[in-house]
């Protein structure tokens, strides 16, 4: 009894040694993939592929190769990976961000491509960072998707329409279904007009330049578009709404909405 005890003992100790064994090499693998995707070798990747390297694997804050790849610039690494599986849509823990925001901020058009022909999750994205660097092929790939939002491709209109360099992109962007935001009369926009302040909370400033409202305070300012007549967003980015609050017909303040969150703050120059 004891010596059968024994073997089984033995057996179990070879076996998590084994398992140990195996787990320290898929680790190895791994962090040289990482490597080999920052680095840009491509041929490298696809053989630590081969090897077992596992292209989903996740190192500091949950970011992959593929993210690495993205914000380095290595398209043919980009594209290696997502042929093998990567998945696009992951997030990093820390900004939230996915690899496509990282080539985007870096302004990698091969990366964006690349990623938006795998997922269109951000074509949205990727239309106005076009719109804003006049980008013209990140334009044509993001409407070429068919799946960004009417609501964006508004507000990408109204970005390229502040500048006349980029009468070009206007057109493609009515080519694409662009249509202007709704009529707000001049002295309803006028009405709006003012400093805006929470307690405690941010402080706006909003202007009226050539016959659009201007947000600024706590970053650069923002050109606003109407979605109704007192609900505005940014023509920068999306998920943000700046509704102006009336009441007795006078303006006494604004809610910013922001996902589930709202925050109200008062007008406070009159």
């Amino acid at each position: 009894m004891t010596l059968t005890r024994t073997l089984l003992l033995a057996l179990l100790t070879l076996a998590l040694a084994a398992s140990a064994a195996a787990q320290d090499t898929k680790q190895a693998l791994n962090e040289q993939l990482y490597e080999a995707a920052r680095k840009g070798d491509a041929a490298e990747v696809k053989a630590l592929l081969d090897k077992g390297a596992d292209v989903n694997a996740k190192f500091r804050y949950g970011a992959t190769a593929l993210f690495k790849a993205a914000e380095r610039g290595n398209t043919d690494v980009v594209k290696v990976l997502i042929e093998r599986g990567a998945d696009v849509n992951v997030k990093d823990t820390f900004y939230g961000a996915t690899a496509l925001s990282w080539a985007l901020q870096k302004g990698h058009t091969g990366v964006i491509i690349a990623i938006l022909a795998k997922s269109t999750e951000e074509a949205g994205d990727v239309l106005l960072t076009g719109v804003s660097s006049g980008n013209t092929e990140l334009v044509s790939a993001a409407l070429a998707t068919g799946k960004v939002p009417a609501e964006t491709l508004t507000a990408a209109l109204v970005s390229a329409g502040s500048d006349e360099k980029k009468a070009p992109i206007v057109e493609m962007l009515k080519k694409g279904g662009a249509v202007p935001p709704p009529a707000v009369d001049a002295a309803t926009l006028q009405s709006y007009v003012g400093k805006y302040k929470g307690d405690p909370g941010p402080e706006i400033n909003v202007s009226l330049k050539d016959g659009q409202l201007i947000a600024t305070g706590g970053g650069g300012p923002l050109t606003l578009f109407p979605l109704d007549q007192t609900t505005f967003r940014p023509a920068e980015f999306g998920g943000v709404t700046f509704t102006f609050n009336v009441e007795g017909g006078k303006v006494t303040g604004m809610s910013l909405k922001q996902g589930q969150n709202t925050t109200t703050i008062k007008r406070v120059d009159k």
